[in-house]
């Protein structure tokens, strides 16, 4: 009889288990809009301590840039998270960031960055990437790296993601603001992540920063 009352008790247990992973698997699968704003909110919550100790972002700040990190840490499960700071070329920290993949065979993931003074949304999901900067949103990124307006009716910026070289070009409309070292052809430990930066009004620094800042992480994520 103990025996039995055994079995049931353990069939019981797999069961909610087992009901307890699927729910999770679907809220996962497609987060809405509600889900996914209370996740972000989670994120920053969770990287106040790192982003009280960031370094002041300015232009001196930006040309110090390196694809180096700290605190890099991940953790899997039905959701994968990541999170790291990259820091300037003397090791002080700059961008701190934090991405959830979620469940799905196509890229399917929430990025939160952001420097001392801005903050950079990304949603990414089929096969584009929804972009806000700080409470505004930008437009959307598709695969070929060519950022579109809200509307999707004009182009706004583009990375080369797919150059082979040690740079990847970034240009804001038809202008070429700078190049971001290629993380996939890193020649050195502590190489600075933009080269050749023009002079950057405000807009123009911003959309160059939302676009190199995610191409960093995501080659970090594997994304």
């Amino acid at each position: 009889m103990a025996g039995v009352a055994l079995s049931l008790l353990v069939i019981l247990i797999l069961s909610g288990v087992g009901i307890s992973l699927s729910l999770k698997l679907l809220q996962n699968y497609k987060p809405g809009r509600t889900k996914i704003q209370g996740d972000l909110k989670q994120i920053k919550a969770e990287l106040r301590p790192w982003i009280a100790d960031l370094v002041p972002w300015s232009a001196e700040e930006m040309e110090q840039l390196s694809l180096n990190q700290i605190n890099r840490t991940t953790k899997k499960g039905v959701v994968k998270t990541s999170k790291g700071i990259f820091t300037t070329i003397y090791h002080e920290p700059v961008v701190v960031w934090a991405y959830r993949k979620y469940v799905g065979q196509k890229e399917n993931g929430l990025l939160y960055a952001r420097t001392s003074n801005k903050e950079f949304v990304y949603r990414l999901k089929n096969g584009g990437i929804e972009m806000v900067i700080g409470d505004q949103l930008v437009g959307i990124l598709n695969e070929q790296g060519i950022l579109f307006n809200h509307k999707g009716d004009k182009q706004i910026a583009q990375i080369n993601r797919q150059n082979e070289g040690l740079l990847l070009p970034v240009k804001v409309k038809e202008k070429l603001v700078g190049g971001l070292a290629n993380p996939a052809r890193k020649q050195q430990s502590n190489a600075r992540a933009f080269q050749n930066l023009s002079k950057m009004e405000k807009e123009e620094e911003e959309l160059f920063l939302s676009l190199s800042i995610l191409e960093m992480v995501r080659r970090e994520v594997g994304a």
